[in-house]
């Protein structure tokens, strides 16, 4: 509800507001009445004010001397002039005193219950930005106070290969960081893939609005079972769920934290999100897991906001025997030493070999080569589509057969894999430098972001604005800001064009927006930039 005050000199002018008008079709909660500004004063004083419609010439006192004082005591309040004439020089100080708008004597009672649903529109509006500001100043307060824990770091150790795989190691690492785990725990990895913020937010403000997402999914994916949600080296986030007392959470039950996690993020931190669930595993399975995740997460362009299970019958995984020792692998590979790495993988066949070597074995190896070749090819800054077709990295069942057929597959992946690097430059990828060439044509439309880019190049929203942030250094939106920025400084250096014209040809339909984006990028207003450039430019002639 609402609350409105009407100030005037004139007993019938007041009257002819507050009953003279139908206000039953706007919410109201009170309407006081007062015909001077000292009883406007203490009215305001005493009680929230939403609107004041008010007479600007009073005896004594006036209405933008009000005005004057509502900015000091009461600067939610939303001011409504009434004039007897058409004076500019009223209209532009009450403009000045951040006044919401001025209405014409004799009062026409729609045209003024119009301009009342307009300020009303705008409180709402300022009233939905102060809650999302309020939320984002709380998280950004836990962010400056709180740095990542030993458990996040040893997930990421984990998740980048550089943490022994042996269950020894393994439990000793759990028991050094009170984890309640053993080396046969299962677990379940959960992605956690933002595709849309629908704030504009530069790079900094990004990662701090994502520290709060992790902090939503801890209290709501996790909710009361055991668990760690983290940001991985290579910029997702991640939920992993322990098994408690010997249970994880059914699928279904994984499903409805995850979809009450998507309305949360659209509800208070202005973004939308999907939830990847990934198979049942354990700790020396997990990055393989992840790496199919994000193998689904990156082409999917349809399913968005979504929550996608990739083991919807919440079967169990079948337990393995301890998984290769395969943290040199990645190194191997990227360094070109291709026939290395078939050897060590050789030499581990062959020792076990000696006791025999099952299907589960060959599949374990299967997992550990599958990860190395995404490390070694995420750390070129490529892709592993670049090399091989979903099919070829989906099959990794035909090789376990037999130890045969499982070498042969072995050496055909590392040998593509070592090829394309042999091939590959340092500079941008393909996909990146598609992208740059889309935003440098398409710069005048206003709403360009990167769902439209990620649909330009079919991939996910996601897993684009990674990828790019790793090449360039650079948000999407930072990226955006600048390329604007910088096309705006030579029109504005080298054409007459109106500096309002400028700012519509590179994407700001509001001229305050692209003054306040120039001037903190270059230092100085548009206007300036274009004085010194042409004084410069003489001077040199």
């Amino acid at each position: 509800m609402y609350t409105l005050l009407v100030v005037d000199d004139e007993k019938l002018a007041v009257k002819g507001i507050t009953q003279g008008i139908d206000w039953s079709d706007i919410p109201f909660g009170r309407i006081f009445e007062a015909f001077n500004v000292k009883e406007a004063k203490r009215i305001l004083e005493e009680h929230r004010v939403d609107i004041l419609i008010s007479d600007i010439e009073m005896p004594g006192e006036d209405g933008l001397e009000l005005q004057q004082w509502i900015r000091e005591h009461s600067p939610a309040t939303e001011t409504i002039f009434l004039t007897g004439h058409a004076n500019f020089a009223y209209a532009q100080k009450a403009l000045q005193l951040n006044s919401f708008d001025y209405v014409l004597k004799p009062v026409d009672h729609d045209e003024l219950k119009e301009t009342v649903r307009r300020a009303i529109r705008k409180i709402e509006a300022d009233r939905q930005w102060r809650d999302f500001y309020e939320t984002y100043r709380t998280y950004y307060h836990h962010w400056l106070n709180q740095l990542p824990t030993l458990v996040e770091r040893f997930w990421q150790d984990l998740l980048a290969g550089r943490v022994p795989l042996s269950p020894e190691r393994l439990q000793r690492a759990f028991d050094t960081y009170d984890m309640p785990l053993s080396a046969d725990s299962r677990l379940v990895p959960v992605l956690i893939s933002v595709e849309e913020w629908r704030e504009p937010l530069d790079t900094k403000d990004e990662e701090i609005m994502e520290y709060a997402l992790r902090k939503a999914a801890s209290e709501i994916i996790l909710a009361e079972q055991p668990g760690a949600v983290i940001r991985d080296g290579r910029g997702f986030n991640l939920a992993i769920v322990y098994e408690a007392g010997g249970a994880l959470p059914s699928r279904e039950e994984l499903r409805k934290r995850c979809r009450e996690y998507l309305q949360a993020c659209s509800q208070y931190f202005h973004c939308q999100v999907s939830c990847y669930i990934g198979k049942m595993v354990t700790a020396q399975t997990l990055a393989a897991a992840v790496t199919e995740l994000l193998g689904t997460e990156r082409y999917n362009i349809s399913k968005t906001n979504n929550v996608l299970d990739l083991a919807e019958n919440g079967a169990p995984a079948a337990a393995i025997p301890e998984p290769p020792q395969f943290s040199d692998w990645s190194s191997l590979l990227e360094s070109g030493k291709a026939e290395a790495l078939l050897a060590s993988i050789d030499e581990q066949l062959n020792r076990l070999g000696k006791t025999g070597v099952s299907p589960e074995t060959l599949e374990s190896f299967a997992f550990a080569l599958l990860h190395a070749i995404y490390q070694a090819v995420h750390r070129r800054g490529m892709s592993v589509y670049d090399i091989f077709s979903p099919r070829e990295l989906a099959d990794h069942v035909t090789p376990t057969r037999s130890v045969p057929l499982f070498r042969n597959w072995a050496a055909r992946l590392v040998g593509k894999t070592a090829e394309r690097f042999r091939e590959a430059t340092r500079e941008d990828t393909g996909v990146v430098g598609q992208v740059k060439q889309y935003i440098a044509e398409h710069l005048h439309e206003e709403n360009l972001n990167r769902e439209q880019l990620a649909a330009a190049v079919y991939l996910n929203p996601a897993y684009l604005s990674r990828l790019f942030r790793k090449e360039t250094g650079l948000s999407l939106h930072d990226y955006i800001s600048q390329q604007r920025i910088e096309k705006a400084k030579k029109l504005l250096a080298e054409s007459s064009m109106k500096v309002s014209v400028v700012a519509e040809t590179v994407g700001y339909s509001h001229f305050s927006h692209f003054a306040k984006m120039f001037r903190k990028l270059t230092g100085m207003s548009p206007h300036d930039y274009r004085k010194v450039f042409q004084k410069d430019t003489k001077t040199s002639e």
